[in-house]
């Protein structure tokens, strides 16, 4: 009987002494008899044969995928490496829970996914002692029309009085106001309107081409007769914000605070390494989501999502068809006029 075996394990003695508080009676039943034994043990293969509970997952190379991301086991080492990697790396930026939540969905799955992000960021030690609060601006906000192409419209601005680093103490925004796609560039302090305007064609014309409109501050640069009469002679309108009133130049101003704030992260023990933190802050901010346009700024502009750094595993699917990716873009430009309206 029961009571006369040998009990080998915890867990059998703790099931022994869960039966001794009822009256039962053991009796063999053979499995032909058996049918609800037969119906229990074949719900696990029928749950795997059912296509539709299983259509959104897929094992590839021995992992375990859920519409296309990597499902990652909840172990708690685990999952902060992931949340650092995603958070405090930078790639992840120190950004806020909407911005490290969006990365992270583009590669994993867990559950209580959102919980775990938010729990992780308002933790930060770096991004309380480096952040700092946001205020609406005072007034009327301004919106310009939105552009109809790519890098035809764009924004610059300046950040000034940075720590010195081999002369360089200035650094040169400039951002599609389209896409949200943004370069950094380091200037010296004594920059002029020519040494812009030649920094300005060798990074950006080289790639962008000549823009449309140029939306910028009342700058010394800007103003100055050299700036204007050059892109005059080019066809490009020079919109600049009226005094008292930088809501009009709204989008480099945020994108200021975005930089300022990265560098603050990963350059406070080291000030002066802002220019070496430069490229990977630009990376960052143009592979994270912006609300603005529903997308990453890459996207926007390449349409596809940017690359990540670790490949889980090898993508064996075709390229698409020159004309798939055509119409794909054009859908993308689309989408992105719609969610700036």
């Amino acid at each position: 009987s029961l009571m006369d075996q040998s009990l080998q394990t915890p867990e059998q003695q703790a099931w022994l002494h869960k039966f001794l508080g009822f009256d039962f009676k053991i009796e063999y039943k053979p499995g032909k008899d058996n049918q609800a034994a037969d119906a229990l043990s074949r719900m696990f293969m029928l749950a795997c044969n059912d296509s539709d509970s299983n259509n959104h997952y897929s094992v590839r190379e021995g992992l375990l995928y859920w519409q296309g991301r990597l499902v990652i086991p909840l172990e708690e080492e685990l999952v902060q490496r992931i949340l650092q990697e995603y958070h405090s790396s930078p790639i992840g930026g120190h950004a806020g829970v909407t911005r490290t939540m969006a990365r992270l969905k583009t590669q994993f799955y867990w559950p209580k996914m959102q919980d775990h992000v938010k729990d992780f960021v308002q933790k930060c030690l770096i991004c309380q002692q480096a952040k700092a609060s946001h205020t609406l601006p005072a007034g009327l906000l301004q919106p310009l029309p939105i552009p109809q192409q790519v890098w035809e419209d764009i924004a610059m601005d300046f950040i000034t009085g940075l720590p010195s680093y081999g002369g360089l103490t200035v650094i040169m925004v400039v951002i599609d106001r389209l896409t949200k796609y943004a370069h950094f560039i380091p200037l010296k302090a004594d920059y002029t309107s020519k040494s812009v305007a030649e920094v300005f064609m060798n990074q950006i014309v080289k790639l962008h081409g000549i823009p449309k409109s140029i939306v910028s501050d009342r700058d010394k640069v800007f103003t100055s007769s050299f700036w204007q009469n050059l892109f005059k002679l080019q066809g490009t309108t020079l919109a600049m914000s009226s005094a008292y009133h930088p809501q009009t130049d709204g989008q480099s101003e945020i994108l200021n605070k975005c930089l300022e704030m990265y560098l603050r992260c990963f350059t406070y023990e080291n000030p002066k390494s802002w220019v070496k933190a430069l490229p990977w802050a630009e990376f960052w901010y143009n592979t994270a989501f912006h609300t603005s346009i529903g997308m990453t700024p890459f996207k926007a502009l390449y349409g596809r999502d940017p690359p990540t750094l670790i490949r889980h595993t090898n993508n064996n699917q075709e390229a698409p068809d020159i004309a798939d990716q055509l119409a794909t873009r054009d859908q993308l430009l689309v989408k992105l006029k719609i969610n700036l309206q």
